[in-house]
């Protein structure tokens, strides 16, 4: 959950149950291990359920919006890159941040040199196609929204070697579409986690995620509301 957007209302959103449960199963695939940096770790909420399903990994996450500094476990989330200990990382995530960094290829590029291992990856997510963008994006404080050529550029611009790609959420852009212009409510959910309607909703969106992530694997990619890349450094 972005931070910003935290209000008194619990619920999570069935877009970041599903963001999380489909994230979750990319990063099975990619056989994970060591220390994680979570970059724009928001509640925590993603790196517990990560920790949870691989409990070897030690959890790094940074979120400058974030009051408290948290320090259970395998997970540190700390609000300053500065009070990151003296170390690299396997594997690194920024999970929609690079929308919100005006200058996002000298940001990417200093996360990769200073921060991350040489042969170790970072995933990315970002917010697609500027012809979304919308009041939402302008409460959220973002910059851009990036077709894949724009995210690719940025990619190799840092050195970095893109190993996949692909759009997410195709059912959500025409929902874009006609919200473009509110901004209230949006990422409020009123439905509890185990309710039919949220339950029924998250299915939607991992169906659709599976789809689009299955499609990329033959060189169709169907647009969608946000699109992900894993990149390798390699130096």
């Amino acid at each position: 959950m972005d931070l910003i957007e935290v209000s008194e209302n619990q619920n999570r959103h069935p877009w970041e149950l599903s963001r999380t449960h489909c994230i979750l199963k990319e990063l099975k695939k990619l056989k994970i291990n060591g220390n994680v940096l979570d970059i724009g770790c928001g509640d925590s909420y993603f790196d517990r359920r990560l920790i949870a399903e691989n409990p070897n990994l030690t959890v790094y996450g940074i979120d400058i919006n974030l009051k408290e500094e948290i320090h259970e476990g395998n997970l540190h989330a700390l609000n300053d890159l500065a009070h990151l200990p003296d170390m690299k990382f396997d594997f690194v995530l920024m999970m929609d941040v690079l929308e919100h960094i005006e200058d996002d290829g000298s940001y990417l590029k200093m996360i990769s040199d200073k921060f991350v291992y040489g042969g170790g990856d970072i995933f990315l997510t970002v917010p697609a196609f500027q012809s979304l963008y919308s009041l939402h994006d302008e409460q959220l404080k973002h910059f851009r929204r990036y077709n894949h050529g724009q995210l690719k550029n940025v990619i190799m611009q840092c050195g970095l070697k893109e190993e996949k790609w692909s759009y997410f959420y195709f059912s959500l852009v025409f929902a874009r579409l006609l919200t473009k212009n509110k901004t209230e409510n949006l990422s409020q959910w009123q439905k509890e986690e185990g309710s039919f309607a949220t339950r029924f909703v998250t299915w939607v969106l991992n169906t659709d995620f599976a789809l689009c992530t299955a499609l990329s694997k033959i060189g169709l990619h169907l647009p969608g509301l946000s699109l992900m890349a894993v990149c390798k450094v390699t130096q």
